[in-house]
């Protein structure tokens, strides 16, 4: 029996005062200001506005009262390269899930993390405030998961929390984001799919955004492009990021914290089409950034979430006092209803 439900759930949950908008790229780190292997190096001012003006380079950091950024270590205390299996699990977890394997592993969850993403994913932790997943996917996608059963963490962790995996009718219909930001690429396959401007695709993700707690939005080109080692793929995906970037740092709500962070190096070395070592990016804009001065790794992050989400003021990165969000303690039925 297929996985996929024959009616996908509808986002979870209840309203919260403080919101956070997590947009997770795939396969950023911090590299050398080096234009000849590094396309982050390039001037990008939407990433600038949601990092305090600092370059997404080696090295550079901001701190304010609504801006925090600084590189965390993706490397979780192991050898070798990080990937994207552990990384992304002990990142939208906050459990170090490469020390649970015994090794860095991906692209899809190792099996000794399972019990951690089904009981402590930001999608469980986070319910009872409302929660949702933005992107849409391709009925080629579902078909794929169906025949192979390989679900990524993320809509791997959408099902464990019964959270909407929203598809392209949703996206058509305006409720839900492409991968690639515009659509452009669903289009291009011969979906029937229109193309948006960035800046429609950050009105759209503000709207899914504005009644939940947490909201995660993944782009995961970016992986590709660092892979392909092809920097005209790395522009076009860094152009439609800046363009949203800006216009989210432009629209964000008073209350809303927008964090921007990835799971391990790649991009950021042309070089090479593995993974890196280097640090990954912490961009952190709105009123929760002083809770995540204190992160040092992807570990912290999700903690640092918590504690935005949970109300707390102040510089720390420790949990917050949310209640307890295990399978089963929250609305299935999310503000839209089913």
């Amino acid at each position: 029996m297929s996985d996929v439900p024959e009616e996908l759930p509808t986002d979870s949950g209840a309203v919260a005062t403080n919101r956070v908008l997590m947009v997770f790229l795939d396969g950023v780190g911090l590299g050398a200001m080096d234009f000849a292997t590094n396309p982050m190096a390039a001037s990008w001012p939407g990433f600038r506005a949601l990092s305090g003006g600092a370059d997404w380079v080696r090295g550079a950091a901001r701190v304010g009262p609504q801006i925090h950024f600084s590189g965390i270590d993706a490397c979780l205390g192991l050898e070798g390269l990080p990937q994207s299996g552990t990384g992304q699990a002990t990142l939208f977890t906050g459990v170090n899930c490469a020390e649970l394997a015994g090794r860095h592993y991906g692209p899809y969850p190792h099996s000794a993390t399972r019990q951690t993403i089904r009981d402590q994913s930001v999608f469980q932790r986070f319910r009872q405030l409302g929660v949702a997943f933005a992107n849409a996917y391709p009925p080629r996608f579902f078909e794929w998961v169906n025949r192979t059963g390989r679900w990524p963490t993320t809509t791997r962790a959408c099902l464990d929390a019964a959270v909407h995996i929203r598809t392209i009718e949703d996206l058509e219909a305006g409720n839900g984001i492409a991968a690639d930001v515009t659509g452009l690429g669903l289009a291009d396959l011969g979906l029937p799919v229109s193309v948006v401007s960035p800046q429609t695709a950050g009105d759209r993700l503000l709207s899914i955004a504005d009644p939940h707690g947490f909201t995660l939005m993944e782009v995961f080109q970016t992986d590709k492009a660092g892979h392909a080692r092809s920097r005209d793929m790395a522009r076009r995906i860094l152009q439609q990021l800046d363009a949203l970037f800006s216009h989210l740092a432009a629209e964000r709500p008073p209350e809303l914290t927008i964090v921007i962070t990835s799971d391990h190096g790649n991009l950021e070395d042309l070089s090479v089409k593995t993974h890196t070592r280097n640090e990954v990016p912490l961009a952190v804009l709105g009123p929760g950034a002083p809770h995540f001065r204190d992160v040092r790794d992807l570990v912290g992050v999700v903690p640092a979430m918590e504690a935005v989400l949970a109300g707390g003021t102040g510089a720390t990165g420790a949990p917050g006092s949310l209640p307890d969000a295990g399978p089963g303690s929250a609305h299935d039925a999310g503000p839209e209803g089913r």
